[in-house]
């Protein structure tokens, strides 16, 4: 090997490890990003749910904007969340939905919250505090933070845990979660805004609720799980005992918290792309069948961050070159672009 291609091997390694270039600097990027998604008023659009947006879509925005250093956008995203989003009385919660109603009106749909998207829009405020120093994007924060701890926590049988939403999720016996919407990284930062005490409780609450997610013979959290905390059981939700559109996400919360989780699922999934060249879009955890379709960009993105925090830094660049063959391809799912673009960044820097 000559000189040239040497120095050339070693760009690569080290670009696929992630100590090189920017986080966006393969394939689609901040600016597609976007000029595709992100309204002249702040608002990430979802064109695959009626040009909607949601809390959810308003967190990833501020994320990106804080790990792209691009402050004017984070400004104009946080603006358009806080007149429009932030709209319940008694909290600092934020509606989950906003679109077109029939009344033929732009404006919210459902006045319930997304306990992700408050999550994600607090921590990026936090990051955002951090990286720029404004304190009101700490006031938010804490206003925020200390809302979800009010309005959304639930304490049983010795766990803490976080609601899905205000409304709708705790029964008489059982509770349903979505996995996805434990981000441990935020609720480490949120000791440092609120109750620590309360919060180090829910980050031991909710690690020891993943663990005990490895549904099946794929070893899978699905989307949506049910638990039982007279018996502190936890099982696939009836109705949709699926691993796919919001369960995927957990491995890049996995990723980013370095936390020891869904190793074994991981091995299941990287030998079933390894014998049959795709990621199925989901998985069905009671019938361990497979579904044909493909999955998007995004999830394999998401998967490549998750085993370049194991060190499987060869898997790590498959996946990876699959994400950005894929992504070259479909432009106009804001979801999968957002994962795509998440996965190639920390914030625990």
């Amino acid at each position: 090997m000559n000189y040239r291609s040497c120095c050339l091997s070693i760009f690569l390694i080290f670009a696929y490890i992630g100590y090189i270039g920017s986080p966006c600097a393969l394939g689609f990027g901040w600016q597609a990003y976007k000029r595709q998604f992100l309204s002249n008023d702040g608002r990430l659009i979802d064109f695959y749910q009626n040009k909607n947006s949601h809390s959810e879509g308003q967190g990833y925005g501020l994320l990106l904007a804080l790990a792209n250093n691009d402050k004017e956008t984070f400004e104009k995203i946080w603006q358009w969340t806080k007149n429009n989003l932030q709209m319940r009385k008694g909290d600092k919660l934020f509606c989950w939905s906003w679109g077109k109603r029939s009344n033929g009106f732009w404006q919210v749909i459902d006045y319930n919250n997304a306990s992700d998207g408050d999550i994600l829009i607090a921590w990026a405020l936090y990051l955002g505090w951090k990286k720029w120093r404004n304190p009101d994007y700490e006031q938010a924060s804490k206003e925020i933070v200390k809302s979800i701890r009010q309005q959304l926590s639930l304490a049983q049988n010795g766990q803490i845990l976080i609601l899905p939403g205000y409304y709708g999720f705790a029964n008489k016996d059982t509770v349903v979660l979505n996995p996805s919407y434990i981000i441990l990284s935020a609720f480490q930062d949120f000791c440092k805004l609120d109750q620590s005490k309360f919060w180090n409780q829910v980050t031991a609450s909710s690690i020891t609720i993943l663990k005990k997610m490895g549904f099946g013979a794929w070893s899978l959290p699905s989307d949506w799980i049910v638990w039982n905390p007279n018996n502190d059981q936890v099982q696939p939700y009836p109705k949709g005992p699926n691993f796919g559109y919001d369960a995927w996400r957990v491995f890049l919360y996995a990723s980013w918290s370095k936390k020891h989780l869904f190793q074994n699922a991981f091995e299941r999934l990287w030998n079933f792309f390894n014998r049959n060249g795709y990621l199925p879009e989901y998985v069905n955890l009671q019938k361990d069948t497979v579904s044909l379709k493909e999955g998007s960009a995004g999830v394999y993105a998401v998967l490549a961050a998750f085993a370049k925090t194991l060190g499987r830094y060869q898997e790590a660049a498959d996946l990876s070159k699959m994400a950005d063959k894929k992504m070259k391809h479909n432009t106009t799912d804001y979801f999968s672009a957002s994962l795509y673009l998440l996965s190639r960044v920390r914030f625990d820097k």
